[in-house]
């Protein structure tokens, strides 16, 4: 993504999306990985006689990856393709060998996964994310397993700011946390298969208050994301089950930061003054520092 670009890197969202997407958009994304600078030169009717589907699921397909149409989708392509990002590779051929390979890889595979989670970052959803939960008194996290680490790190943040916020690790909880949500408050779910019951549930219970329904996952149409008004894909490699799940939760963990920066940013003069005296109270807990 270029320095100031809002939209996503549309080849590789389009890549992927690949597998979410219906048999006719398949057809069109395929094309349009195939012979990407062809599609810039295209109109829309030749577009769809080349792919054997319908303007309609074109149109449908622009949505997908973030533009507004085909018009934009050229647009952005051509500027994309004429501006090429840095590509990355990681592979793993076999076992690191030693604690220096080892901090190697494991650093390469973080950093290559905030790449590729940033290319297909759509700004526009940030921002309405930032902007619901910046003009909301509640915030939930539903997530089970290891995706509930960096949530309960998140509700801290969030109750140091003011607000009420809840991550609790129990299920049945969760569910209750859900029915007593309401219009203006907000829930953000992390499931990386898209498919957790539990997470599910008590996303389509949230959303049934009335709450704003936010989600972090890789699946790109799902039970979550049919229940998730503003969607957050986390892009991971495929490694390790170790290493993929330390990336996985590394990329998590930086999508809420900046949600929590954004809505800082937001708030008011007063609430940097409470943060600022709750920080302050905080550093009783701290050993003096000798060197003072």
């Amino acid at each position: 993504m270029q320095k100031g670009e809002s939209i996503r890197n549309i080849l590789a969202t389009t890549k992927f999306l690949l597998p979410s997407l219906t048999n006719a958009e398949k057809r069109v994304a395929e094309f349009l990985l195939s012979a990407p600078k062809d599609v810039t030169q295209m109109s829309l009717q030749k577009l769809s006689k080349c792919c054997d589907c319908g303007e309609a699921t074109i149109m449908r397909f622009c949505k997908s990856v973030g533009v507004s149409g085909y018009a934009e989708l050229k647009q952005v392509l051509k500027r994309q393709l004429n501006h090429p990002v840095e590509k990355d590779e990681w592979t793993e051929s076999e076992p690191a060998q030693g604690m220096g390979e080892i901090v190697e890889s494991v650093f390469e595979l973080n950093i290559l996964n905030l790449r590729k989670t940033l290319e297909v970052a759509s700004i526009e959803e940030y921002e309405s994310a930032c902007e619901a939960i910046a003009h909301s008194k509640k915030v939930c996290f539903f997530a089970i397993g290891d995706a509930l680490f960096p949530c309960r790190y998140m509700c801290l943040r969030f109750r140091r700011i003011g607000y009420e916020s809840y991550a609790d690790s129990d299920a049945d909880v969760q569910v209750v946390n859900a029915y007593n949500m309401q219009e203006g408050d907000v829930a953000i779910a992390i499931s990386h298969s898209g498919r957790t019951k539990q997470v599910v549930e008590a996303m389509r219970i949230a959303k049934e208050q009335g709450a704003t329904t936010i989600c972090i996952t890789k699946a790109g149409k799902s039970e979550l994301t049919k229940y998730s008004d503003i969607v957050l894909y986390n892009v991971t490699t495929d490694s390790t089950v170790d290493k993929e799940i330390i990336a996985r939760r590394v990329a998590e963990q930086a999508m809420l930061d900046a949600i929590y920066v954004g809505v800082m940013q937001k708030m008011e003069a007063d609430s940097y003054a409470r943060l600022k005296e709750m920080s302050d109270n905080l550093k009783v807990n701290k050993l003096p520092d000798k060197n003072l």
